[in-house]
């Protein structure tokens, strides 16, 4: 009868062991973005399709389609009114945020006096931001 219970233990204390080793841990990546903040409006995509058919022999026609994507900037600077906000770093990228960090973005504005005066003289804002990436926004943490 002894062995029995023993043996009975056996896939209770495996079971227990087997659980520990299901613990599953979720890490997300901070990133430090530098740069000059803006206004998201001012960020446009251009959509560039060109297309292009070459003709090798008279029964052989080739067609090639090529598609390019670019940011395009007009100048428009952060304002006391700006509710969408991007930074541009300094290697041409444009970093969006989500709609929470906009609203964050825009009490720190509001309570910056050096930021609001620099807004008004219409200076670039260059601050560091860090933040979570999140698709193609990021979630801000702290912007200095």
């Amino acid at each position: 009868m002894k062995k029995f219970a023993s043996m009975a233990m056996i896939p209770l204390f495996a079971g227990f062991l087997w659980a520990q080793d299901t613990k599953t841990e979720t890490t997300t990546t901070k990133t430090t973005y530098n740069g000059t903040l803006m206004d998201a409006g001012c960020v446009n995509k251009q959509t560039e399709h060109k297309e292009t058919t070459t003709t090798t022999t008279p029964d052989q026609t080739s067609t090639t389609t090529k598609t390019e994507t670019t940011n395009e900037v007009m100048d428009c600077p952060v304002t006391t009114t700006t509710t969408t906000f991007a930074l541009q770093t300094p290697d041409g990228k444009y970093v969006r945020f989500d709609d929470p960090s906009n609203s964050r973005i825009v009490e720190v504005v509001k309570g910056n006096k050096v930021w609001t005066k620099s807004i008004n003289d219409r200076k670039p804002l260059k601050v560091r931001v860090v933040g979570t990436p999140n698709g193609d926004v990021v979630v801000m943490d702290s912007i200095r």
